[in-house]
């Protein structure tokens, strides 16, 4: 992105979180931009399931799934 587009998408968004009421909208911004990100954290239990799925793939044990195998399966749920 150009300089001069950057800094211009810069105040664009500054006049839009000036001229805010909603209460929520600056919550989650200010979620999203701070630099804590101890609210991303997974549990052991997450990360284990990770690591594995991981494996899994990378050993070509899961080759996952086609488009038409999970087009299908939506619909039948869908379909109940």
């Amino acid at each position: 992105m150009h300089s001069s587009n950057l800094q211009k998408d810069k105040l664009e968004l500054i006049e839009k979180i000036i001229h805010t009421d909603d209460q929520k909208t600056l919550v989650f911004l200010k979620n999203v931009l701070s630099d804590d990100d101890s609210n991303f954290k997974l549990s052991e239990e997450q990360q284990n399931l990770v690591r594995e799925n991981t494996e899994n793939y990378l050993s070509e044990k899961d080759k996952g799934k086609s488009w038409d195998q999970i087009k299908a399966k939506l619909i039948a749920k869908r379909n109940g």
